[in-house]
């Protein structure tokens, strides 16, 4: 049991510490029969850290790399020597339907291992039965889609992705996972594609929560930093770059939009801010100059931000934060934030760090939460941040995982290390 809780330690994520371009490259395709091996040489190419003992005895102790590895081999070796054929598009399928396709969806999760052959009258049955239903949940779980049980276009599409291409995910990502390198027992770790959020104690995760990352064009930075303050009820001093994008637009076409988003205009800060009516609005001074117009919120329990904010003394202008719009939870892809990451459960979160950093009980700040006043807490002892991107990993019950590659960066990344590899190659010879 000691070690499946250590597992899920770095089942969730990953940190790669090395300056790959936030901004994405359009790269040819990768060569789908190129094998690749797991050599001092080749994670080296990522970073040098990666040799030190602390991280080998960590990947060591925790088997995520090994169980990784053996994946690894199980879809080089289906790819070899499988017939890996597409799905064509076709109708929603369920449990009772009788189709063509659901002989093919059937021999794929058995191929998979979602299904199992003693649980099939028939690969070639095209009922939709009780069996496949479930297999196809399992997949659907393993894949971070909604698990329903129906074959719709996404979950075809998931089916669909050849087994070079998942031979060549789990490759970038135990690269990744030999760079991890938490310096402490505790830390908050955020899974960007799983859209995720651990917090971790004595090396096993005490509080998991779904998250909201940004957009694909507005990507959440993966990066590490530390949680140093906690702000209740927050106000929204709104960036200039949402300001630009989202709210002009909507003010030249309504302009009782500020109005109807609970926004004002004010210019200074502190015990200095004023606020400016809507009409006063002077564009060549909105986020221009040194006392300069900008948007902002007031606290209340309909804030953007929600009831608490977690500040960084990282580099971007990325944090944690709770949310009026929680419905958004509801949904299985949740990259709708502007960069930053909105939590699920934002009180739960800021108890168990008042915990671990001041010591306090959450009656201590119950008080705090009831009012709209805004209070800052800067914590005694930071508690790390590692934002990660890790798209396939073993979870806490040993299954595989994939997640979609949200900001592209696996095809990124491996390119950047197959080339890499040749060029050590050519250099060796």
């Amino acid at each position: 049991m000691q070690s499946l809780l250590a597992l899920v330690m770095l089942t969730l994520g990953c940190y790669v510490p090395l300056c790959l371009s936030m901004e994405l490259a359009v790269t040819s395709p990768l060569p789908s029969t190129n094998k690749h091996t797991f050599t001092d040489t080749t994670a080296d190419l990522l970073d040098p850290l990666s040799n030190t003992e602390d991280v080998k005895n960590l990947a060591n102790d925790l088997n995520q790399i090994q169980l990784l590895q053996q994946e690894y081999d199980k879809y080089r070796t289906l790819a070899d020597t499988t017939e890996w054929k597409t799905i064509p598009r076709g109708p929603l399928l369920r449990f009772g339907d009788t189709h063509p396709h659901v002989s093919m969806i059937r021999e794929k999760l058995t191929k998979l291992g979602d299904l199992s052959l003693a649980n099939c009258s028939s690969i070639t049955d095209p009922l939709f039965d009780i069996e496949l239903h479930e297999g196809l949940k399992k997949f659907q779980k393993r894949h971070g889609a909604k698990v329903d049980g129906i074959v719709g276009p996404e979950t075809r599409r998931t089916l669909n992705v050849s087994l070079h291409k998942r031979a060549d995910q789990l490759y970038v990502n135990i690269l990744r996972l030999q760079q991890f390198q938490p310096n402490t027992d505790r830390y908050i770790l955020v899974n960007v594609p799983a859209f995720k959020l651990d917090l971790i104690e004595q090396g096993k995760s005490i509080l998991s929560m779904k998250t909201i990352v940004g957009k694909k064009k507005r990507k959440t930075p993966i990066f590490e930093t530390e949680v140093n303050r906690i702000v209740i009820n927050p106000s929204w001093h709104v960036p200039k770059s949402i300001a630009y994008k989202d709210i002009l637009p909507e003010l030249e076409r309504d302009p009782n939009f500020l109005k109807k988003a609970r926004l004002q205009l004010v210019s200074g800060w502190g015990k200095n801010q004023r606020i400016i009516t809507n009409e006063n609005i002077e564009y060549d001074k909105l986020y221009k100059g040194e006392n300069y117009q900008r948007f902002w919120e007031a606290p209340s329990s309909s804030n953007t931000l929600g009831s608490v904010k977690f500040l960084t003394s990282g580099p971007y202008s990325v944090y944690l934060h709770d949310t009026s719009a929680k419905r958004l939870f509801d949904e299985s892809k949740r990259a709708f934030s502007s960069g930053c990451i909105r939590v699920e459960q934002p009180r739960q979160l800021a108890d168990q760090l008042m915990r671990m950093t001041q010591g306090w009980n959450s009656s201590q700040l119950d008080p705090l939460f009831t009012q709209e006043k805004t209070k800052h807490i800067r914590l005694l002892d930071p508690i790390p941040l590692h934002v990660t991107y890790w798209t396939s990993f073993i979870d806490k019950d040993g299954d595989l995982n994939f997640r979609h590659d949200l900001y592209k960066r696996d095809r990124y990344d491996l390119t950047r290390l197959t080339e890499g590899t040749q060029s050590a190659d050519a250099r060796q010879n």
